[in-house]
């Protein structure tokens, strides 16, 4: 739709469909509000006009009200069957130029109108009243109301065209918003896509590992891997999951590798009680998991604990999955599953949410994410 349908279509009635910012006609239109403040501009300026009346005792007190009220009403109705039209909106408003050339084509003849109108009643109502309008000369008179309504008339021009392109900007603010969380949701929904697959071929290669070996225990973890992706599979598509939740994917998880690397692993659970109903970004430990087993465990033969943290730490919750079997070497390089992850926190919270892989010392890696503590979430 073109710049001037579309706020033709908020000006016009766009409310109709429930839109709160939507702006109708006359009643609504920031234009309206605009007008109401033009016509007491005129007036203020007519009183300041008729002060030498309004002072003397000698003039009756209708007549400076005559020459007050007759500009204001004047302007008043022309504004009023102005803005019943879509004369403002027929021409768009990039460029400029061809919008007030349009307009100002209209000056001299809105000009001279409202001077045979505005005198013209003057001397009408003085005369019915048997009073004469005494005026400055005709030579003074005319130069002067013809300069000072093209003036009005131009500012007029100024302000409604600052007030449409804000409107114009607004509107665009606000498809520009819709437009980066339509991707946004398609990118999410993609990285899910890559998650869902990635971690379906881990969980049935463990399953795989011990099919020749230990039917029993593959037969428990193929029970308990149904029970994961049951699990998975009624979280839905949320973008985001309260972290109580998550952790219920990740136990289950955990048990299932724990079932295959047999006491060789163990897991311990601190996750904060407040931070059980905060929402976070659906299946976002879970590559992490998958690491710290992959890497923590797989690759050696001794015993290793994998802790996971959730705690608070003053308007951030800080998540973390410790592993005491792996070290970081120099030069090394985010899987997919990180990546994956770092991409999820960016689309979703911009800066605000964090991802970081580091050394601890001899305790081995931490694979750390701050995210905002967001009450509303909860």
């Amino acid at each position: 739709m073109p710049e001037s349908g579309q706020l033709a279509s908020k000006l016009q009635g766009a409310t109709d469909h429930g839109n709160p910012d939507a702006l109708m006609p006359l009643r609504h239109s920031p234009l309206i509000v605009l007008a109401v403040l033009w016509a007491m501009l005129w007036t203020l300026i007519s009183v300041a006009e008729s002060a030498g009346y309004i002072h003397d005792p000698s003039i009756p007190y209708w007549q400076p009200l005559v020459l007050i009220a007759v500009p204001a009403i004047t302007v008043a109705m022309w504004l009023t069957f102005e803005l019943r039209s879509a004369r403002y909106l027929q021409v768009p408003l990039d460029p400029p130029r061809p919008w007030f050339h349009r307009h100002l084509r209209r000056l001299p003849l809105l000009a001279a109108g409202y001077i045979v109108i505005v005198i013209g009643l003057r001397q009408v109502l003085f005369a019915s009243a048997g009073a004469q309008y005494q005026h400055a000369p005709w030579r003074i008179l005319l130069p002067f109301e013809f300069v000072k309504a093209s003036l009005f008339y131009c500012l007029w021009l100024g302000l409604v065209f600052g007030t449409l392109s804000q409107i114009r900007s607004r509107e665009q603010s606000v498809q520009l918003s819709l437009v980066q969380k339509a991707l946004a949701e398609a990118q999410l929904a993609r990285l899910r896509a890559q998650l869902r697959p990635h971690f379906l071929f881990n969980a049935l290669n463990t399953v795989s590992s011990l099919m020749q070996s230990d039917v029993q225990r593959a037969d428990r973890l193929l029970t308990r891997l149904g029970d994961l992706l049951r699990a998975s599979l009624g979280s839905g598509e949320a973008d985001r999951v309260p972290l109580r939740e998550e952790t219920h994917l990740l136990r289950l998880y955990a048990q299932i590798m724990e079932e295959r690397f047999l006491g060789r692993v163990s897991t311990e659970w601190q996750i904060a009680e407040d931070a059980l109903s905060v929402q976070v970004p659906a299946m976002l430990l879970q590559p992490l998991l998958e690491n710290a087993f992959k890497y923590g465990v797989e690759q050696r033969t001794g015993a290793t604990r994998i802790r996971i943290v959730a705690s608070r730490r003053e308007n951030q919750l800080i998540l973390e999955i410790h592993n005491s079997g792996s070290t970081l070497h120099p030069g090394w390089r985010e899987g997919v599953g990180l990546t994956n992850c770092r991409e999820r926190l960016r689309v979703l919270h911009g800066q605000a949410a964090t991802l970081d892989i580091y050394n601890d010392g001899a305790a081995g890696v931490v694979a750390s994410i701050l995210l905002p503590w967001d009450i509303a979430n909860q």
